[in-house]
């Protein structure tokens, strides 16, 4: 009989004598996910442990995509998924704010189906559709009255993971263009500033030659991203989240070795099997860390 336990478990055989650095760290991997799926089993809510036993194929993408459904009326905007609520990076904030953002609930949901490669879903054009309402006239995402860092966040990620669908109208990309080419300026992703990193890089790494600034800005950010990896700033975690958001597992700019992330990314799991031990607050905060740190080592084990 199949139990809840073995659903979870990763095929993985275990390396030889004779096996390579590769094979070996593959190997390792393949625990860690065992361990970082039972962590969210244990602290997540219903929702996060499907979208972990999705991730390992324990369930089928459908099931992930029937989730996203039901949070999406026709008329109005998605309801949260709870992944901000989890400690989604960059996001946590929001969970806690009154009123809640009404553009939350539809990044949840495109982060959620851009993490299971589902961007070219049906339910995305609906998501896509009740954003067009919420976008201001400067063409960024939240109101006016609210700071600027959040505006570039919520514009570059919703904008960015827009842009790399089928059913989102010009006009949209084109605004948030003009609002993410005015905002843009070098000095803003150095120093502590994962979120506006996470942003720009998820932008321009989204829209490429369609954007003139795209290059020069991509370069900036990917510099800026190593240089936080390597001084400690970001740890290896928030460093694949910036990777996911852009879609790859590397950007231009930034040297950095797959190999050598994921080395660093597995020596930040703690001994429940959860990431992000620092973070303050009741584990369920460490959910979403740990979603990202397994979906970035199943990425960075494909190109190892």
């Amino acid at each position: 009989m199949t139990t809840s336990e073995d659903e979870g478990r990763v095929p993985v055989q275990e390396p030889g004598p004779g096996a390579s650095p590769e094979e070996k760290l593959r190997y390792r991997a393949a625990e860690a996910l065992e361990r970082g799926w039972a962590f969210i089993e244990r602290h997540g809510d219903e929702l996060a442990r499907l979208r972990a036993r999705t991730l390992l194929g324990a369930e089928p993408v459908e099931v992930g995509l029937e989730a996203v459904e039901a949070v999406c009326a026709l008329d109005a905007a998605p309801i949260p998924l709870g992944l901000a609520r989890q400690g989604a990076a960059g996001l946590a904030q929001f969970a806690q704010a009154d009123p809640i953002p009404e553009w939350l609930g539809a990044l949840e949901s495109l982060i959620f189906l851009s993490d299971l490669d589902a961007l070219g879903a049906p339910v995305v054009a609906r998501i896509a559709h009740s954003l067009t309402s919420l976008q201001a006239e400067d063409g960024g995402f939240g109101i006016l009255s609210d700071s600027e860092s959040e505006r570039i966040l919520a514009t570059g990620l919703i904008a960015g993971h827009l842009a790399r669908t089928r059913v989102v109208r010009p006009k949209v990309l084109s605004d948030a263009s003009h609002f993410m080419s005015n905002a843009w300026a070098p000095s803003l992703v150095g120093g502590r500033a994962w979120p506006l990193v996470a942003a720009f890089g998820c932008w321009f790494s989204s829209v490429g030659n369609q954007d003139d600034l795209a290059d020069g800005a991509l370069q900036q950010v990917g510099r800026e991203l190593e240089r936080g990896f390597r001084q400690g700033t970001y740890d290896a975690a928030g460093t694949v989240r910036v990777l996911l958001h852009c879609d790859a597992s590397a950007v231009p700019g930034a040297g950095l070795v797959p190999g050598e992330l994921l080395e660093a990314l597995l020596s930040e799991q703690g001994e429940d099997g959860g990431f992000a031990e620092l973070t303050d607050g009741p584990d369920a905060l460490r959910v979403m860390p740990t979603f990202d740190a397994m979906l970035g080592t199943i990425r960075l084990c494909g190109v190892i």
